[in-house]
């Protein structure tokens, strides 16, 4: 066990004072309104906070056994055991190892687009071959066609779910009798970044329980969403160990930091902040719906940390007219594989109630509504 640190009175009051704050946001006016990136308006858990605070006179010793220790709670948190877990730097880290460790030549991956690209680019720049399949007409996933485009050379399925940038959340019945017919040789990999901020959440909907009966697939989880610890950097994988080995690999020493694990380790434990930050989310969430309703605007059910809508222009026009009036939304669609129907449709992260009443202002004034 690393040396309790001394607490840092004056600063620790100080930062302290500043915990209960929901917005971690950077305080410069002159910034856009920052509603791209799905970062959490929230602010994260007190006592992950008080914890990293506690710990910052001892920063300057390596990594002892906070990493171990956050992997225990995750463990513990999943039904699993230490070993099943992969700690990593966020989520990103281990996207790219899992594509290093499967991409190659005369393989390919199976995903659907629109859809997230860090796993599925990286398994390219590797060598390997992307199969697309078009979403379905809710924007959520086609598991019929995924299964049918499955192949003798196809080394990987992924699945974000909730997708990125759709929001829509798969059915998990579906996708558990996706998961079990998939061949063995073929690795799933579940991208649960969003999970959390979806009906019934992780309990209803992670497919992590199967990685104890299926050594073909892997989940990922983030502490960068719903935690807001997107600064910290922090995340892991579930899996067999096997499967896990074959990932770390390739890993380049993207492990969380003394203090990223410290933070996240809090974090797990403080299930009452976590359920706070989702009830702010799904409350924003259902307003902002509520409000494109009465404008007339379609969009995909979102069960994620943000809304894909359609702008009623082009996407490139309505996120150029935004950054004039300072809210930065997502980049244009349309440019990415089978996105040319998507040309007019846009991503918005969601934000606090304030945010958003910025956002629906702007957007009402842009396509000239009322």
């Amino acid at each position: 066990m690393i040396r309790p640190a001394r607490l840092l009175p004056a600063l620790g009051a100080a930062l302290l004072l500043g915990c209960a704050s929901a917005s971690a946001a950077p305080t410069d006016t002159t910034s856009p309104l920052r509603l791209g990136s799905n970062e959490n308006p929230f602010g994260y858990s007190p006592k992950a906070k008080a914890a990293v605070i506690q710990y910052l006179e001892s920063a300057n010793y390596y990594n002892r056994n906070e990493v171990d220790e956050m992997v225990k709670v995750c463990a513990e948190k999943e039904g699993v055991t230490p070993a099943y877990i992969l700690p990593t730097a966020g989520s990103g880290p281990l996207l790219e190892m899992t594509g290093a460790a499967f991409g190659k030549e005369g393989v390919n991956i199976v995903t659907a687009a629109p859809g997230y690209p860090q796993l599925t680019s990286t398994f390219a720049k590797w060598g390997g071959t992307i199969k697309y399949v078009t979403v379905n007409e809710k924007l959520g996933y086609d598991f019929k066609s995924l299964a049918l485009s499955i192949d003798a050379q196809t080394a990987m399925v992924y699945i974000c779910n909730p997708n990125n940038p759709t929001g829509v959340l798969a059915d998990p019945a579906e996708l558990r009798r996706f998961i079990l017919a998939v061949p063995p040789s073929v690795l799933v990999f579940v991208d649960e970044a969003y999970l959390e901020l979806s009906k019934g959440g992780v309990e209803a909907n992670s497919m992590a329980p199967l990685t104890k009966v299926r050594k073909n697939l892997v989940v990922s989880r983030t502490f960068s969403k719903a935690y807001a610890l997107a600064g910290f950097r922090a995340g892991y994988g579930i899996g067999h160990p096997d499967t896990l080995a074959r990932l770390q690999r390739h890993n380049i020493g993207a492990s969380p930091s003394y203090l990223a694990a410290i933070a996240a380790r809090e974090a797990v434990k403080d299930q009452e902040h976590l359920k706070e930050n989702v009830r702010k989310y799904q409350e924003v969430r259902a307003y902002v719906c509520q409000e494109f309703d009465r404008m007339g605007l379609s969009y995909a059910q979102p069960e994620g940390a943000f809304i894909l809508f359609k702008a009623g222009m082009e996407s490139s026009e309505f996120v150029k007219k935004m950054l004039e009036r300072k809210i930065m939304v997502t980049r244009p669609f349309g440019l990415g594989p089978l996105e040319k129907d998507y040309t007019d449709w846009v991503r918005v992260s969601i934000g606090t109630m304030e945010d958003m009443e910025l956002f629906l202002g702007a957007t009402k004034s842009i396509l000239g509504k009322t």
